[in-house]
């Protein structure tokens, strides 16, 4: 099944995938960086925080 993957923040929609993709991307709208798995049609939306030192 593909599903359409979007935004936590902003609600941009990102793109479509497949069961069992695993996909690391910046969101283009707000610029989140996000970490996506899909795995028996559940999708797994994880914000990767970048610390400034």
């Amino acid at each position: 099944m593909i599903s359409y993957v979007v935004c936590p923040d902003c609600g941009y929609k990102l793109f479509k995938a497949g069961d069992g993709s695993n996909v690391e991307t910046y969101c283009l709208k707000c610029r989140l960086k996000l970490r996506i798995s899909i795995k028996n049609n559940e999708i797994i939306i994880q914000k990767i925080i970048l610390k400034k030192e």
